[in-house]
């Protein structure tokens, strides 16, 4: 297995671009956003005939939050109630964008100032939709490693890694108790990501790199 990522004993990307390859390839990159380097890490493994992690077309479905929501709800994953929205609809919610240019821009909304100043702006001046997110309890960031998080061991975790196959990133949740409802999962910048926890998850069960 080829691992592609920044960190320590990881095949540089740039490196990796320049080469014909022929293994698995895990892409640890986090980013795997259209254009980036992670999307082009994982396209140019796809070429060269690889399996590969994350697939291309999968990253499509876990940065749309309706999307993402809708595949979670299939596997009976329980989450937040939402509404997409073309028209502000003011309340105490999380808004959360589909505009293609948005990283990590979710927002929370307390007031109905600030409800109209987020909505403005995730929706790019109205041009784009809006994802509102009725979160009835804390709204917590986990950042996600292969199915692990330092913050919770719920297997809610570990089975978005198996419907997904995305490894990094991080994940919205509204938490109540020890109830955890999912409803965004963003990308993680190269300062964002936790280069020791993830030495820590890949040691400790190479099983997490297993073909889905």
């Amino acid at each position: 297995m080829i691992i592609v990522g920044e960190g320590e004993d990881q095949e540089p990307p740039d490196d990796f671009l320049r080469k014909s390859v022929r293994d698995t390839v895990l892409n640890l990159l986090g980013d795997y956003r259209y254009l980036s380097k992670g999307y082009y890490v994982s396209l140019h493994a796809e070429e060269n005939g690889c399996v590969v992690y994350p697939r291309r077309f999968l990253r499509l479905d876990i940065y749309r939050a309706p999307v993402f929501i809708e595949r979670l709800k299939k596997a009976g994953i329980d989450t937040p109630k939402i509404c997409v929205l073309r028209d502000p609809n003011p309340e105490k919610c999380v808004l959360v964008p589909l505009n293609p240019f948005s990283k990590n821009s979710a927002k929370l909304v307390k007031t109905e100032s600030q409800y109209n100043r987020y909505f403005k702006s995730l929706s790019m001046d109205y041009h784009y939709l809006v994802v509102q997110v009725c979160a009835e309890g804390e709204v917590e960031e986990f950042d996600f490693y292969l199915g692990k998080t330092k913050k919770s061991n719920n297997w809610i975790f570990r089975r978005i890694y198996d419907i997904f196959g995305v490894p990094i990133g991080r994940i919205l949740a509204e938490k109540d108790g020890g109830r955890i409802r999912p409803f965004y999962f963003m990308p993680l910048m190269k300062a964002e990501i936790d280069f020791g926890f993830l030495r820590e998850v890949l040691n400790e069960n190479w099983l997490l790199c297993r073909k889905l």
